[in-house]
């Protein structure tokens, strides 16, 4: 085993560095570095998904060598293939810097006892306010910490020592609902930051007004949905008394989160960046101040360090999204060049006038591509690129809000997603149960919501 262990050091310390070159690289180019820096981007993937090959799960493997090679055999017909893969590039190495930053903003978070006290008061509440607490909260720690926040909010929500039941999925639905929220709006989530990336002209402050606004709308809807499940079932439990130290625990982090929000939307104003560039850019500062502070008195400096290189060995982890997001990135970017303009044209000759029928196709599309297994990345990336605000004559602020929503809402209906796959893992229950059987009417209701809201947005802007 030691022996395993020391042949695979190297790999894994090539694969340390490809992503901090990775991050190194998706910084340069957001502070206006040259466009040539895609090749040191695809070259850093490649030693990352070479070092780590055997890791990557064998059908993610397949699936992105198939969407690599149709980028390439598209690659020809594209009006500029050059553009279109340096795009696609781009994109995949923005995801990775993001989500290489918010993991070591994760693992400090699991080190902080605070979480686990509001862990603890969460699963305390009793009936429907447990439901709407493990909601909130989902919203609140995915909206920070992305994915990673998602899956501390699930180990809250469905403790191994706790049978498996409805009062257990019912938490774990809650907490994947709240996810969904939290990625219509959160700068935290790889969705925005493809959608930015592709919008030039917009900023994230922008875009959160309204998206928070969708965002807990949510909220009642799932609530709605819990309590006509829970008619007629027995009654459930009285809650237990919340744990002291509650306020305490809860009222700092939540500071904390916004000062870190308040910090990034100050450094990307200053600095002339992107929202997500300034993330990827505080994440590993940040991430050390707070294992500096979380370490014992006398030994602060040099434990905070040790503590995040021990995170930065994780980084081999992302083979598997390095893989993904270059193939699903690139696919998507060089099939929207490649896309006949003709077809384009028909389809907005179809919606002109029409911000309704515009908006749903936008949400049909990135929902219905979700259910066959088609991952979000690429029809986003193939429909900010090729279906533009232009084509279906909607402000851009409301088609990526579109976009946005049907992202977000896929994440908690198909059954091949990560988060999907995650929730039913910890609920104990089957995958199509907790994504279909518990979330298709909550996708419906909340699509339909978000077409109604945003069409009265676009009317509201022609007046």
């Amino acid at each position: 085993m030691q022996k395993e262990r020391a042949a695979g050091a190297p790999a894994r310390l090539a694969a340390i560095v490809s992503v901090l070159v990775i991050i190194g690289a998706t910084l340069w180019r957001a502070f206006g570095g040259p466009p040539g820096l895609f090749i040191v981007i695809i070259a850093a993937i490649a030693v990352l998904v070479v070092s780590q090959f055997r890791q990557i799960p064998a059908n993610l493997r397949n699936t992105s060598l198939i969407l690599l090679v149709i980028a390439v055999a598209l690659l020809p017909l594209a009006r500029s293939p050059l553009a279109a893969l340096q795009r696609g590039v781009f994109i995949s190495g923005l995801l990775l810097g993001l989500m290489g930053s918010v993991m070591l903003l994760a693992r400090c978070a699991l080190r902080n006892p605070s979480v686990h006290v509001i862990g603890q008061a969460l699963r305390a509440q009793p009936g429907g306010r447990r439901y709407a607490a493990f909601t909130v909260a989902g919203q609140v720690f995915a909206a920070m910490l992305g994915m990673a926040g998602a899956n501390i909010m699930l180990i809250m929500a469905a403790p191994q020592n706790e049978p498996a039941g409805e009062r257990k999925t019912a938490a774990v639905v809650a907490v994947t609902r709240g996810f969904t929220a939290a990625s219509y709006w959160s700068p935290m989530f790889g969705n925005m930051a493809i959608l930015l990336a592709l919008y030039p002209t917009l900023r994230w402050i922008e875009v959160f007004p309204i998206g928070v606004l969708m965002a807990q709308l949510t909220l009642p809807v799932g609530m709605l949905l819990h309590r006509l499940r829970q008619r007629g079932a027995p009654p459930e439990p009285p809650g237990e008394a919340v744990p002291p130290g509650f306020a305490r625990a809860a009222v700092p982090l939540a500071l904390l989160m916004l000062a870190f929000l308040g910090l990034v939307l100050l450094t990307g104003s200053r600095a002339h960046i992107s929202t997500t560039a300034s993330i990827v850019l505080l994440g590993p500062c940040v991430a050390l101040l707070l294992n500096i502070a979380m370490a014992e008195r006398g030994r602060r400096v040099p434990d905070g360090v040790r503590r995040l290189v021990e995170d930065l060995r994780l980084y081999p982890n992302l083979a598997s999204e390095a893989l993904l997001f270059l193939g699903a990135g690139c696919a998507g970017s060089i099939l929207g060049d490649a896309f006949p303009a003709s077809w384009v044209a028909r389809i907005g000759e179809a919606v002109h006038g029409m911000p309704l029928f515009g908006i749903a196709f936008l949400l049909a599309a990135v929902m219905g591509a979700a259910l066959t297994g088609i991952h979000p990345v690429l029809t986003a990336v193939f429909l900010a690129s090729t279906i533009t605000p232009q084509v279906l004559d909607l402000p851009p602020m409301l088609h990526i809000l579109a976009i946005l929503s049907g992202w977000g809402l896929s994440a908690s209906l198909t059954p091949y997603s990560v988060l999907s796959l995650t929730a039913s893992r910890y609920a104990g229950t089957g995958l199509y149960q907790i994504s279909l059987g518990r979330n298709a009417l909550f996708a419906l209701f909340n699509a339909v919501c978000a077409c109604l809201l945003l069409t009265a947005v676009a009317m509201w802007m022609r007046m």
